[in-house]
């Protein structure tokens, strides 16, 4: 019995350790509220709760670490040593065939962003939400693909996509659409462990203001910390328009040579 966070990027990173031991031959239940990440695992899944598990695969222990990623951290708290990823097969070939059809031949991206950062209601973290700004400013250098936004709750502001899905999917109809695409461009948050755990390309659009947070659980929220993989860019909210925009050409030429 295993649990992390209580959120959903948690239940993607708890993914690959759940197989590991599960193909190590133990029986392994997951505490999570997003079931449809482990499908095809191989493990059961219960509610999430903090209580009656035998082992906790959580980053907080780690976060002043400066040496050390959080998936490096999250591994560490579980006692395994597991590359970050999984295989995922799609399963809403509908929404897939309107998306193929829909970008004729361009790359699709999935865009997450200008929603509550960690989906807390509360105002804790806002600090991580990007400028909307810069954070437009950044796809729409990427002119040239089929933007598809998705995510739930409220629009803190609205975000330029060719195709929007907000509170249209399911969590197994968003790892479809990731695992589908050419590659993600996101603020921080479950993104990251969506992109990186598939192996897609990905641009994070990061906040000023949540580097020189004064909560200092915000304040170690960076690019260093969070991003595990060569494959993961950022850029930063106060860059100037000209250094996104570069940055985000620069992003397009890599999807084309992982295509």
């Amino acid at each position: 019995r295993i649990r992390g966070g209580s959120g959903l990027g948690d239940s993607l990173y708890l993914r690959p350790i759940c197989e590991y031991l599960a193909r190590a031959g133990n029986t392994v239940t997951v505490m999570s509220n997003f079931a449809d990440v482990f499908l095809d695992s191989g493990v059961a899944v219960e509610p999430f709760r903090r209580d009656r598990v035998d082992m906790i695969a959580h980053y907080v222990g780690g976060k002043h670490n400066h040496g050390t990623t959080l998936w490096q951290d999250m591994c560490a708290h579980a006692g395994v040593s597991v590359p970050l990823r999984f295989d995922w097969t799609p399963r809403n070939k509908r929404l897939l065939r309107k998306i193929e059809q829909d970008a004729a031949g361009r790359p699709v991206l999935l865009v997450h962003g200008g929603r509550e950062p960690m989906g807390r209601r509360d105002k804790f973290g806002i600090e991580l939400l990007p400028f909307e700004g810069a954070f437009n400013a950044t796809i729409a250098a990427l002119d040239d693909c089929f933007k598809v936004r998705i995510g739930r709750g409220d629009q803190l502001y609205p975000v330029t996509c060719d195709l929007d899905l907000s509170n249209q999917t399911s969590v197994a109809d968003v790892l479809d659409i990731a695992a589908a695409s050419a590659g993600v461009v996101s603020m921080c948050g479950f993104p990251v462990p969506l992109a990186e755990a598939l192996d897609k390309p990905a641009l994070f659009i990061w906040s000023s203001r949540g580097l020189a947070a004064a909560h200092d659980f915000i304040r170690t929220v960076t690019p260093s910390k969070i991003l595990s993989k060569a494959s993961s860019r950022f850029v930063v909210d106060d860059w100037p328009v000209e250094i996104l925009q570069e940055s985000a050409r620069q992003f397009r030429e890599a999807l084309a040579c992982a295509s």
